[in-house]
């Protein structure tokens, strides 16, 4: 069973051997990997040129994250699909896992597995949180870790592309899209990659743009109240926080941050047309009480 591995990188040298090092340790002989480097000049080409694995890689400009995989989705032969991001890795045996596993199990058409958070320099920072497949519950959180995911090609072919017009919740918004009407098999107690978080994974350093993305893509398929209110308070969350760090270290957090979260869901409700139910309307006058307002 062959397995096509697609890695987008760009400007990430410091971490980009770590993860061809972990892809070329599977020793899994089936294997095709594709790398779109979108014209680092941070010496990313000096390390895909001089590594001992041989993969085949591009450097030139690309149209992203998004883009970059989608030309590997389509330029690939594999019968199972994956991309790993040029700071992340593949741990011991993740893909005779996979293939075994699909193998035995035809009916699979979507595998995920557990994964770590990674520190910057590697060391395992906790586990990432992941459950067992529930499509509503995904809706609320993404307990799917991205490098620990795997597809057959026929789910390409029904459900196409990723959407080049995300930038950072892209897999997630993939994962709602098949979900709705393929239930996902989850490898349950098996550790298959490690995430990295480092000061300049995106994910990190712009929370408020990252949360504003995922309500969109929450929303656009579907999302129930739950999932919907969850992700509404999580960005006003973020947006107390980052708001915060423009007032002066002498006012108390409690005389700014409940009305600023009150008035951050009231506004993103207002943007996105979101209708809010009375639980939520009841928690925001119990945090306005509590605060002292």
């Amino acid at each position: 069973m062959k397995i096509s591995v697609i890695v987008p990188s760009f400007n990430q040298a410091r971490y980009l051997k770590a993860t061809l090092d972990s892809i070329a340790a599977q020793n899994y002989a089936n294997l095709e990997v594709r790398i779109y480097d979108g014209g680092s000049s941070d010496g990313s080409v000096k390390v895909l040129r001089n590594h001992d694995a041989k993969f085949w890689w591009i450097s030139e400009k690309d149209d992203g994250q998004a883009a970059a995989i989608n030309r590997g989705l389509i330029e690939s032969s594999g019968e199972i699909l994956a991309f790993l991001n040029s700071d992340d890795v593949y741990l011991p045996c993740a893909l005779s896992l996979v293939a075994s596993y699909f193998q035995r199990h035809p009916d699979c058409f979507v595998l995920y597995g557990d994964a770590y958070h990674l520190n910057a320099d590697g060391s395992v920072m906790e586990p990432y949180y992941t459950e067992n497949w529930n499509y509503p519950r995904l809706q609320e959180i993404c307990y799917l870790c991205q490098p620990a995911v795997f597809w057959r090609r026929e789910v390409v072919q029904r459900f196409g592309l990723l959407d080049e017009s995300l930038h950072f919740a892209l897999d997630y918004d993939y994962w709602l899209r098949i979900g709705k009407q393929v239930p996902f098999h989850y490898l349950k107690n098996c550790y298959l990659a490690g995430s990295r978080l480092h000061p300049d994974t995106k994910t990190l350093n712009q929370r408020v743009r990252v949360h504003r993305e995922i309500l969109s893509v929450v929303l656009k398929h579907g999302g129930t109240d739950a999932a919907v209110q969850r992700w509404l308070r999580h960005l006003a969350h973020y947006e107390t926080v980052a708001y915060a760090g423009f007032l002066p270290p002498t006012i108390p957090d409690q005389h700014f941050s409940a009305p600023i979260l009150v008035a951050g869901i009231l506004r993103n409700a207002a943007d996105f047309g979101i209708r809010l139910d009375v639980p939520m309307l009841q928690w925001l006058n119990q945090h306005l009480n509590a605060a002292g307002f």
